[in-house]
Formats: structure tokens, C-alpha cells, sequence
């Protein structure tokens, strides 16, 4: 295991942004997640995770405790299953499949997540999600390693029990069943699908992602007549956050070092000397323009490292 003591992790950030962690181990098997989990019990540390480092929020303070950056890769195919470590990118998860011309996955290189963040979050696009192939979850639980099933862990948009404020377990990695398929065609989705995200979403720029889940229920239907889409995007029972975003006209608007996409309005980008207290002012202003504006509220999709800071 490689400890490492007072690491700023702006550096493993896609948003560029977090104070130092006070330990930081960079677990590349299970034996380091092993021990690192021993070094902290013993100095009664919480314990944090990173995966890609995107859809995360790092404070400006440093952080006392153990974060575990998981950069385990290790993959294992048998017949149209696939077990996939957490650090595995979902990029390298489908064309593993390929490998194996097994298909199903078309929607996960978009999403720039790693196993452990896809399955914590149920990450989706394009009409896929997480759970769609999961059937296991291989977890340190109570101090044992365990493969619980994917009907154990309760899964909604953009959510699992993993997130539950009393949930300890650390995701080692997830077992996936594919299809056989048409590799060409897979691939052909999957560019088509990158494609449109580039057209429509910020690219090559220090972001974490979607700020904001999109919203589930209902609305008053009064503002049909001004936002005509409304009414389509309550059909279909999701409204887009970056619609609501857009149309509250807070596109470009700018806090600090950071600024909403103009390109995205569910984006915000760090232009280089972003902080975490500009991203709460941001995401607290726009909370309150939508509510005032269209009389609902919006949560989170980023995740506060902090607040995932656990004795384990």
C-alpha cells in the first residue's frame, strides 16, 4: 500500500477544485483497499472515496481522514457475464464486452464514471442506467468481503442505497450480464451516442458534470402557455434541470471562478480559479430561481466528499 500524507486532491478532480486530504492511498487491488481499511481503523479515521473524480464536490478545507482513490481495473469474463473492480471506466467496461461480442452497454462511455461511481449513483444517458445489466455487488461490509445481489440494494434515478447516510459499505465492483449481439452496431450507437453528448454538453473543460438531477413531479401547469416544452417534458415525467436552467435565463451567469456552461445550463465550469464556496453560491442561487420562477425544487446530482466521510 502507498500512503501518502497531505495530497491536494483538486489534482484527481475533473472539477479542479478540494484542499488536501490529510492521507491518501491510491489503491491499485484489493489487498491495498484491504490495508489502507486497517490503517484508518487503527488511527480511527474516517474513510472517503474517489473513482474518476467527476460528479464530485471537494471542499476548499482540507480533509482529515484516508481517501481511497480506487484505480482498480481488473476485469473477468465468463460467457455473458462481466466483473468488472470499481476503478474499471465504463468505457472499458463495454468494449471489454465487445471483446467478448457482448453488447448491452451502448449508453456507459458517455459517462465519464468508473464501476463503483455508476453503481453508487445508478449513472445512466440515453435511456440506460447502471442497474439495467448489474446482477451483483461485491462489497467490504462489517469487516467481511460479500457478493450481494443487485435485489438487496435499492435502486431509483440517479440513486442507491449505497448513498443512505448510514450505508458503510465500499463497493469493490459489480458483476454485469450482457447480450451477444452486433458489435458494429454497438459501436456505431456508442459513437453516435458520444457525438450528441459533444454537440450538447461541455467538453474538455474542469467540470464535474451534471450539477443537478432533473426533476420528477409535478408543476403548475399555468406556465404551460410561457414554457410550451413543458408540458412535453411532464409527459414524458422528467424535466431536464438544464431546460429550467435555461429558461430561468442563467446560462454564462458567473460566481466567482465559476460559471454555468453557456453551451449546458446543468453544467457549471471551473475557468481556473473556481473554489468550492463559488460552486455553493452558484448551486444555492439557482435552487432559488427556479423555485421562484417555476415553484419546484431541485437537488443535487454532485457528490459533497465530505459528507460520504465514514468510519468504516
Amino acid at each position: 500500500m502507498n500512503i501518502q500524507e497531505n495530497i491536494a486532491l483538486k489534482d484527481i478532480s475533473t472539477f479542479k477544485i478540494g484542499g488536501k486530504a490529510q492521507y491518501l492511498v491510491y489503491a491499485e487491488n484489493q489487498q491495498d483497499i484491504i490495508e489502507a481499511l486497517r490503517f484508518a481503523q487503527d488511527k480511527d479515521l474516517s474513510i472517503g472515496l474517489i473513482g474518476s473524480g467527476c460528479n464530485l464536490l471537494i471542499q476548499d478545507e482540507d480533509i482529515e481522514g484516508v481517501i481511497l482513490k480506487m484505480n482498480t481495473k481488473s476485469i473477468e469474463i465468463k460467457d455473458k457475464q462481466i466483473f468488472a473492480e470499481a476503478g474499471v471506466s465504463l468505457a472499458m467496461l463495454a468494449n471489454s464486452g465487445h471483446k467478448a461480442n457482448l453488447v448491452g452497454l451502448e449508453w456507459a462511455p458517455s459517462v465519464p464514471s468508473s464501476v463503483g461511481g455508476a453503481i453508487r449513483g445508478n449513472a445512466g444517458a440515453f435511456g440506460g442506467e447502471t442497474k439495467d445489466t448489474l446482477k451483483q455487488i461485491r462489497v467490504y461490509r462489517g469487516g467481511r468481503i460479500e457478493d450481494i445481489d443487485k435485489s438487496d440494494i435499492d435502486f431509483d434515478y440517479r440513486y442507491s442505497s449505497f448513498k443512505d447516510e448510514n450505508n458503510t459499505d465500499i463497493i469493490l465492483g459489480g458483476l454485469f450480464e450482457l447480450e451477444t449481439g452486433d458489435v458494429a452496431v454497438s459501436k456505431i450507437q456508442i459513437r453516435d451516442n458520444i457525438i450528441k453528448k459533444s454537440q450538447n454538453q461541455p467538453i474538455g473543460v474542469a467540470c464535474s458534470g451534471c450539477i443537478f438531477k432533473n426533476y420528477e413531479g409535478l408543476i403548475n401547469e399555468d406556465l404551460y402557455n410561457q414554457y410550451p416544452d413543458l408540458k412535453t417534458f411532464v409527459t414524458k415525467g422528467i424535466i431536464p434541470s438544464g431546460y429550467l436552467i435555461q429558461e430561468a435565463g442563467l446560462k454564462g451567469f458567473t460566481q466567482g471562478g465559476i460559471q454555468i456552461s453557456e453551451k449546458h445550463g446543468n453544467y457549471m465550469i471551473n475557468t481556473g480559479t473556481g473554489t468550492y464556496r463559488d460552486v455553493i453560491k452558484l448551486i444555492d442561487m439557482v435552487k432559488m430561481r427556479i423555485y421562484d420562477i417555476f415553484g419546484v425544487s431541485i437537488e443535487e446530482e454532485v457528490v459533497y466528499l465530505h459528507q460520504q466521510m465514514k468510519k468504516r
